[in-house]
């Protein structure tokens, strides 16, 4: 059967605009806009008729229409984990500024994805909504180099982690979590800042890794907590034998109290 357009085919003129849920407006307006540098449409923002503000619009540089966030926190939240949007890219050079913007930013984003064709970078929004940059140039790397287990790839939600003593788990490509307690000489909490946010972009960067934050604690100014995540064991050993590791301990040694002390997680069985 034929289902190419006829000459009795209503003809499109193409897109109108895109339309994302989102749980706050202000807060997704304002990442938008630092992310991909997209101006607010003020003049076309819906309201209903007691003022009511619902869905703002945004004017995308490079999007080539324009995005409506629309205030849904119901779908929204249904659709965390969903790789919604897909923006094209150059090459390897031009995702690798992409990640440098973003950590500038502090946002976090995947490792370079070796996708099926191109090079791929993943960015949750601020309701886990997952933005996507490809690149355009294939990476020209063998088929067995394909990424397929990446929890980066999936179209939902990353698996949920297992215990990381979990052999079993582990080798079907569960994650593994953990939570980095470290605290500094008194007093030297900023300089001990200024090492851990240069190391932790760079694991970012790092195939295996998914997730590595770095927290400050507001009663202790020289108390840190680091959280990562990683798609295997191989992974988190890979990493701790990496240069960067190798720099921060040697930078870092006469700035800690006491040495990093990492504890497993475990997820909790949902209710």
């Amino acid at each position: 059967m034929d289902t190419g357009r006829t000459s009795t085919s209503p003809l499109a003129l193409g897109i109108h605009h895109l339309k994302l849920p989102v749980t706050d407006l202000e807060r997704s307006a304002r990442w938008y806009g630092n992310v991909l540098g997209a101006h607010r449409l003020t003049e076309l923002e819906h309201r209903r008729p007691d003022g009511t503000l619902f869905a703002v619009i945004l004017d995308v540089p490079g999007l080539g229409t324009r995005l409506e966030l629309r205030l849904d926190p119901a779908t929204a939240t249904a659709l965390k984990g969903y790789d919604f949007l897909t923006l094209a890219v150059n090459d390897r050079a031009a995702l690798d500024r992409w990640i440098t913007h973003l950590d500038t930013l502090d946002v976090p984003h995947s490792p370079p994805v070796v996708a099926l064709v191109g090079w791929l970078l993943v960015i949750p929004d601020p309701d886990g909504q997952r933005l996507r940059l490809y690149t355009t140039t294939p990476h020209g790397l063998d088929a067995a180099r394909v990424e397929y287990d990446s929890p980066w790839l999936s179209t939902g939600p990353t698996p949920e982690p297992k215990p990381p003593g979990d052999a079993a788990a582990n080798a079907t490509g569960a994650t593994l979590c953990l939570l980095a307690r470290i605290t500094a000489v008194p007093g030297r909490g900023d300089v001990l800042e200024s090492r851990l946010l240069p190391l932790a972009r760079a694991t970012r960067r790092e195939p295996g890794c998914i997730a590595y934050r770095v927290h400050r604690s507001q009663q202790d100014a020289d108390a840190f907590v680091v959280y990562e995540e990683w798609t295997g064991q191989q992974a988190l050993d890979a990493h701790r034998a990496t240069p960067h590791m190798d720099i921060f301990r040697r930078v870092a040694a006469d700035l800690l109290a006491t040495p990093p002390h990492p504890e497993p997680l475990t997820p909790c069985p949902r209710p």
